[in-house]
């Protein structure tokens, strides 16, 4: 009877040192798993510092001032390109030069033609 006892305890030992070692192993795949998953956290934060650095520079007022000019020929504003307020009624018609609910017609364009 004792022998059989020992056999029974031993055998519950074998089992519960599989469930432990198999326990140990989920459980040490799951720190890999939080490692893995910081270490991507920290490289999209470096990423996204990198890109604000990249936006930052892409954006300065200067660099986009040198692409208006060279790539849309725009120029700065000049102080005789400002109308005083006293002028602005000469430059504005009195009445509307296109009625816009003029059916297939560039309301637009019409205005354009006639502040030619």
């Amino acid at each position: 009877m004792i022998k059989l006892a020992n056999a029974f305890l031993v055998v519950n030992v074998l089992i519960a040192a599989f469930f432990l070692y198999s326990l140990e192993h989920a459980t040490r795949a799951l720190e890999r798993n939080i490692a893995k998953t910081e270490k991507s956290i920290t490289d999209e934060r470096e990423r996204i510092k990198l890109l604000n650095a990249e936006w930052a520079s892409l954006t300065r007022p200067d660099r986009i001032q040198k692409m208006a000019e060279e790539q849309l020929g725009l120029k700065t504003i000049q102080a005789q390109q400002f109308v005083p307020l006293a002028d602005i009624g000469a430059k504005v018609p009195q009445t509307p030069p296109v009625k816009l609910e003029a059916q297939n017609a560039d309301a637009i364009g019409k205005m354009l033609e006639t502040l030619q």
